[in-house]
């Protein structure tokens, strides 16, 4: 498997390369400001890290299938689909993810390319893992009632969002920014195996609050969190048939964590989505290499700001129950054996208005 081999040495050079590499030329492209902010002080911090290694250490594999997945597109456009539905889709399922990383890595060092071109935008996507992350430890912390719970939310939720400049909108975005642009749609459908894979990202993403609110014991808990991981790998089989067909939402896959806490579900629905404008932007031939960047700063803004294509919290769940949640990959807690079978084809564009109404007579059913 020289090809594999290859990809394994990568993750470990990359972070020198990184520094000579193309540095000169995307230099050219941006004058960026941000800067990175790390975890809101607190005991909680880790928790999750501590209990549930295995389900931690699948956040770091996943970062880096985002990371390779824009650099690739950023890098080798003219053969990125062979690529990434090829070799790097065998090494990240059959690989990567049966032997996560212990630790996080650090992104610069697999997508050196792509950080120069987009910094703002990964900065914004890593600063909403910061929030994953800390919402995931302050639920798995067995010292925290649930109202200190919800106090702790509250505060990661307030130091979130101190940085505007990073923090997407905790206003419900529509669906229209993400799949109705002259750019939509181009990765998934030059993509197929690796967008389910994304989508199968974020299922389990989201899916891993649901038994961790719902555990009545911390064995319930930990019990429900190995299902839910099990359920995840029940994906990776056949690919693409297994993955969602439509992009998971926050308040489908994990509806309890959704009802307490709807503005942190809300954030994380808009950072998904604005994962699949950027790869649409890098992946779409027709946008001018030239024009990615500013396309991509465009949908940023739009994501952060809490004006443009903005929908009601109550259309919202409405739009994430009319898209049915056995297309989003199924419940993560309570399933069936089987893996949900879907009532829309692969991709399907469901349109809604701002009250979460549909658009063209479509229906899941």
């Amino acid at each position: 498997m020289p090809r594999l081999n290859t990809q394994r040495r990568l993750i470990a050079a990359v972070a020198f390369a990184a520094a000579f590499t193309g540095a000169a030329r995307d230099a050219r492209a941006q004058w960026s400001t941000v800067y990175e902010q790390f975890y809101l002080p607190a005991d909680h911090n880790f928790a999750f890290r501590r209990y549930y290694p295995g389900a931690d250490r699948l956040f770091n594999a996943f970062d880096y299938g985002h990371a390779i997945l824009y650099e690739k597109l950023w890098t080798r456009p003219a053969d990125a689909a062979r690529i990434l539905e090829g070799e790097t889709y065998t090494f990240l399922t059959t690989e990567l993810l049966n032997r996560p990383p212990r630790l996080p890595l650090v992104e610069d060092a697999i997508e050196p390319r792509y950080a120069r071109l987009a910094p703002e935008a990964k900065a914004m996507f890593e600063w909403a893992h910061v929030l994953h992350r800390q919402a995931y430890d302050i639920l798995a912390d067995e010292r925290l009632d649930a109202a200190a719970k919800d106090r702790a939310m509250a505060r990661v939720l307030a130091y979130y969002r101190s940085r505007p400049d990073l923090a997407f909108s905790v206003r419900p975005k529509n669906m229209s920014l993400m799949q109705e642009q002259p750019y939509s749609l181009a990765f998934r459908q030059g993509f197929p195996k690796f967008n389910g894979l994304i989508w199968a990202y974020h299922w389990l993403q989201v899916g891993l609050y649901e038994p961790l609110m719902v555990g009545r014991t911390v064995e319930e808990r930990q019990a429900g969190v190995a299902a839910t991981v099990a359920r995840f790998r029940q994906m990776l089989p056949g690919a693409p048939e297994g993955y969602p067909v439509l992009m998971p939402m926050t308040g489908a896959i994990a509806p309890t964590f959704a009802a307490r806490y709807p503005e942190i579900a809300i954030i994380f629905d808009n950072l998904h989505s604005m994962h699949d404008v950027i790869s649409d932007i890098l992946a779409n031939a027709s946008v001018p290499r030239g024009k990615k960047r500013e396309l991509i700063l465009v949908a940023a803004r739009a994501y952060r700001d809490d004006t443009t294509d903005v929908m009601t919290v109550a259309g919202w769940k409405r739009m994430t129950e009319l898209m049915g949640v056995e297309n989003q990959g199924g419940p993560s807690v309570g399933f069936l054996p089987a893996l949900p079978k879907p009532t829309m084809p692969r991709g399907a564009v469901m349109r809604h208005d701002k009250d979460g109404n549909p658009i063209g007579g479509h229906d899941h059913h």
